[in-house]
C-alpha cells in the first residue's frame, strides 16, 4: 500500500541551511540541553524545524532524528514537572514548557515519519523489513508523545496527528509488522500496543484527568493494554458495550460505538470486554479493602482517589455514557466564581452567626462566554481580562445571563489554547439552585459549626436523586449524624452517601432525621 502522510514541503535552496553534520549537531545538543530546560527544549525544537524542512539523505536524517531523540528523552520529564505544578489557564514559563514539549514531538514526528514514507516508496528496501519496523516504531511512538503532551497541558492534539497514526498502524498491519518487536527493547512493545494504549487513553476522555492522573493511567495501560483487542471483523452487535470504533482514514481519535454517528470509509474495532472483567476485578478488590498497586499513596485520600480513577475508567471503557441531549450552540455571557468559599457566600440561607470560609467580603465574579449547553451543563469559553484558575473537579458558582438564580456546578475538563492564558471548560449542572446553610457534628456547640451548602432535591422529577450537602473536605464520615443548620431552623440530618470528592471539598447525600 502507498503511505500518505501530511508532511511539510522541502526547500532545496535554504536562505540559511541548518547545521547538518552529526558530530557538531551532538555536541551541540549535549551543551545545549545543559542550559535552563525551556530555552533549551525551544532551541532545540527550532533546530529540529529546520532540519525537517531541507533535502538530505535518509541516512543522515536517521542519525540526526535519533540524536534528536536522545535529547528530547532527557527534557521531556523537565518540562512535565513545570506543566504539572502550575495552575490553569496556563501562562508564562508552565507555557511555554507546555509549547517547547509539544514543539519537540510534532518535529520528531516529522522526521521519522519524511524516514518511513521514504521507505515505503522504494519498490527494493536494502533495510528489509527490520528497518521498517524500527521506523514505524518511532513514529508511534511520536505520536503517543504528542498526545501525552497535549493532554499534560489540557491542549488540543495538533491537527493531522490521528490522521498520521491512523495510517502508520494500517501500514504496519497491512505489511504484517503490526505484531513485531525491536530486537534489545526491553519493553517488548509492538506498533499494535502502541497504538492500542493511545486509543485506550483517549477514549478515557484525559481533558478530565486531574494533573498527574495521566502517568497514572499511562503505567496502567503498559500493563493491562494486551487485554484489548483491535480487529477489522465488525462484532455481532455493532452498539454492544465494550466496543470502540477506530476510524481509520479520519483525523479525529476513537469513539464508543454506543455513541452511535455516522462515519464514511474503513474503520476498525476496538474490543475491551477482557480489559472491563480485568478492571472490574481490581475495582471489587479495592472495595474489599485490597492492597493498591506500588506507587499509590497509601493513605485513605490517595486510596479513594485511585478507586475512582480505576471507577471513571470502567465506565469509559466499558459503559460509557451515551450522550442525552444535543449541544445547543450560545453566545450568553456568564459570571463565574470559583471555589466552596464562594458559592457559599453567594447562595441564598445564609444562617446568622456563622463567619464565612474566607473573610473579607464576597470574591469577585469573573466572566465567560457560553460556547454550548444542554441541560445538564455549559461549555464554557473564559472572557475575563484577569480569568479565574481553575482545577478538574473545582465547584463554580455560574450566573447565566437572563437566569435570576445562581447555579452550581463542578469542572468537568478543560482545555488550554496555547495561544492565550483563557480556557475552555466544560461545568455539569449540580443544582439549579444551592442554599447557604451549616452543619456540625451532632452534639456539638454552635462554635464547632462549619459552612456547607445545601444542593436541593428536584421536587418536580420523581427521578432526580435525594438532596445533597456540600462540606469542607474530611470534617464528616458517611452513616454519621450531624446538626444542619438552615437559615432560621435547625435539624438533625444523617450523611448517607459519598458522591464526590473535589478540591477541599465533599458532596454527600443525606436524609432529615425528625
Amino acid at each position: 500500500m502507498t503511505l500518505a502522510l501530511v508532511l511539510p514541503k522541502l526547500d532545496t535552496d535554504p536562505a540559511n541551511p541548518p547545521e547538518t553534520r552529526l558530530a557538531r549537531v551532538t555536541a551541540w545538543l549535549d551543551e545545549t540541553g545543559k542550559r535552563e530546560p525551556v530555552a533549551a527544549a525551544q532551541w532545540i525544537g527550532d533546530a529540529l524545524a529546520a532540519t525537517n524542512r531541507v533535502s538530505m539523505s535518509a541516512a543522515r536524517r536517521m542519525e540526526l532524528a535519533e540524536a534528536y531523540w536522545g535529547a528530547a528523552t532527557r527534557l521531556w520529564p523537565m518540562l512535565e514537572r513545570a506543566v504539572l505544578q502550575a495552575s490553569h489557564p496556563l501562562t508564562g514559563a508552565p507555557l511555554e514548557a507546555a509549547k517547547a514539549a509539544l514543539t519537540l514531538a510534532e518535529e520528531l514526528s516529522t522526521a521519522y515519519k519524511r524516514l518511513l514514507a521514504n521507505e515505503a516508496g522504494k519498490r527494493i528496501s536494502l533495510g528489509g523489513s527490520r528497518l521498517s519496523s524500527a521506523l514505524i516504531h518511532r513514529c508511534l511512538q511520536c505520536f503517543a508523545r504528542v498526545l501525552a503532551a497535549s493532554y499534560q497541558s489540557y491542549s488540543p492534539v495538533p491537527q493531522h496527528t490521528w490522521l498520521d497514526a491512523h495510517a502508520v498502524y494500517a501500514y504496519a498491519r497491512e505489511r504484517s509488522l503490526n505484531l513485531a518487536s525491536i530486537p534489545g527493547d526491553a519493553t517488548e512493545s509492538t506498533p499494535e500496543r502502541i497504538y492500542v494504549q493511545a486509543l485506550l487513553l483517549a477514549l478515557a476522555n484525559p481533558y478530565g484527568f486531574h494533573p498527574g492522573q495521566l502517568g497514572t493511567v499511562l503505567g496502567y495501560l503498559h500493563t493491562h493494554a494486551h487485554w484489548a483487542k483491535l480487529t477489522d471483523v465488525a462484532p455481532v452487535h455493532r452498539l454492544a458495550k465494550s466496543v470502540a470504533i477506530v476510524p481509520a482514514g479520519h483525523d479525529f481519535p476513537p469513539f464508543s460505538a454506543n455513541k452511535g454517528g455516522a462515519m464514511d470509509g474503513k474503520r476498525l474495532y476496538l474490543l475491551t470486554f477482557d480489559l472491563a472483567f480485568q478492571l472490574q476485578q481490581e475495582v471489587q478488590a479495592l472495595e474489599g479493602g485490597g492492597a493498591v498497586p506500588e506507587g499509590v499513596g497509601r493513605d485513605p485520600a490517595a486510596r479513594q482517589s485511585y478507586l475512582q480513577l480505576l471507577q471513571r475508567l470502567l465506565r469509559q471503557w466499558a459503559i460509557p455514557p451515551a450522550r442525552q441531549f444535543n449541544r445547543l450552540p450560545s453566545r450568553a455571557r456568564v459570571v463565574m466564581c470559583v471555589g466552596f468559599s464562594g458559592a457559599w457566600q453567594y447562595s441564598k440561607g445564609r444562617p446568622a452567626g456563622v463567619a464565612p470560609p474566607a473573610p473579607g467580603g464576597l470574591p469577585p465574579m469573573t466572566h465567560c462566554q457560553v460556547v454550548n449547553h444542554t441541560p445538564a451543563g455549559y461549555a464554557l469559553r473564559q472572557a475575563d481580562p484577569s480569568p479565574a484558575s481553575l482545577r478538574i473537579g473545582e465547584i463554580v458558582s455560574l450566573r447565566v445571563e437572563g437566569r435570576l438564580t445562581l447555579q452550581v456546578a463542578a469542572v468537568r475538563w478543560f482545555r488550554n489554547t496555547l495561544k492565550g492564558t483563557a480556557l475552555e471548560f466544560g461545568c455539569e449542572l449540580l443544582a439549579d439552585h444551592a442554599e447557604a446553610a451549616a452543619v456540625a457534628p451532632e452534639g456539638a456547640a454552635h462554635a464547632g459549626l462549619v459552612p456547607a451548602i445545601v444542593l436541593p432535591a428536584d421536587e418536580a422529577d420523581p427521578d432526580a436523586g435525594p438532596a445533597q450537602l456540600v462540606t469542607p473536605a474530611g470534617l464528616f464520615q458517611v452513616e454519621q449524624a450531624v446538626s444542619l443548620h438552615r437559615g432560621t431552623t435547625t435539624g438533625t440530618a444523617v450523611l448517607t452517601k459519598l458522591v464526590e470528592q473535589g478540591p477541599g471539598y465533599e458532596i454527600h447525600e443525606f436524609v432529615a432525621v425528625e
